[in-house]
């Protein structure tokens, strides 16, 4: 039964709430496979729930062979301790299993390099997954070995105590040295793969310095204050500034751009929930952004 504090809630979400073994997205493979129903009646996974509901469900059973197997993946590790582990993921490389993408990813990777000793707060499909990076987005991601300690960090990046710092060549050069850009995002109500900036949408504030630049690209050094979907890509997309190589946000790709859009998780800085020891773990430019930085360098002697 749906109380009235869980009025205007999502069905998909609020079942993920109530059974945490199970995923969000095998909670909605259940919903459209009618395994769950409201009042009685079999609904879509955004139905919006009000108090009195009666949600009833045939909880189910995640088949083994649809769990991720363990994949010899090359990654490397920037920190680890019995508690967590901070990865440096190279571009191109998914985070978690998805449609389409029902190996070859980080968690795959994972599950080989620390077998049985991840958290599976995020659901069984997402072990370690506290928070993601986008398929070519390459650098720092923090990965959690216990679920006492995913809650910890959890609790870390939404109360805005995990500095996460990005490094961009984004076209044209800003006016400005540096800003802060403050607009909602929400998702596409036509492309609901893509965000955009709307009223309705969730806060999102994200600071710039420029580094270097030109007329034709600029280096700059990002700090996410909130963290939405996408969120670095469309606000720097909105101010006219959009990072190169970006399909989604920026545009027809160019000839000349990269194969991966220049987009890096440069530093994620915070203080271990359960040592207290202050971390600061960075990862170095990849050599996609290499022709640019250099271009900077020339234009600046």
């Amino acid at each position: 039964m749906v109380c009235q504090s869980e009025s205007g809630m999502r069905l998909d979400k609020w079942l993920a709430s109530h059974f945490p073994a199970l995923s969000r997205e095998s909670w909605k493979r259940s919903i459209t496979g009618n395994l769950v129903s409201v009042n009685g009646n079999f609904v879509v996974p955004s139905r919006m729930l009000v108090a009195g509901d009666a949600v009833e469900v045939m909880i189910p059973t995640e088949e083994a062979d649809e769990r991720p197997k363990a994949e010899s993946i090359p990654i490397r590790i920037l920190f680890e301790d019995e508690w967590l582990a901070v990865i440096d993921k190279p571009a191109g490389l998914v985070v978690h299993p998805a449609c389409g993408h029902e190996g070859g990813t980080l968690v795959n990777a994972l599950l080989e390099r620390f077998p049985n000793q991840l958290s599976d707060l995020a659901g069984s499909d997402r072990p370690g997954i506290v928070h993601r990076l986008d398929k070519e987005t390459s650098g720092v991601i923090l990965i959690a070995r216990d679920n006492r300690t995913h809650r910890m960090l959890s609790d870390l990046f939404r109360t805005g105590q995990i500095g996460r710092y990005y490094d961009a060549i984004v076209r044209g050069l800003p006016q400005a040295s540096r800003g802060l850009i403050e607009a909602p995002i929400a998702r596409g109500e036509v492309n609901r793969k893509k965000m955009e900036i709307r009223e309705s949408g969730k806060e999102a504030r994200t600071e710039f310095e420029l580094l270097a630049g030109s007329k034709e690209h600029a280096h700059l050094r990002c700090r996410l204050l909130t963290g939405r979907t996408h969120q670095i890509r469309v606000h720097l997309a909105y101010i006219g500034h959009p990072v190169i190589g970006d399909a989604l946000y920026g545009g027809r790709r160019r000839p000349e751009d990269p194969p991966h859009h220049l987009l890096h998780a440069s530093e994620l800085s915070f203080t271990h929930p359960v040592t207290q020891q202050r971390l600061v773990c960075r990862s170095p430019l990849p050599g996609r952004f290499d022709p640019f930085i250099r271009e900077e360098e020339r234009l600046q002697t």
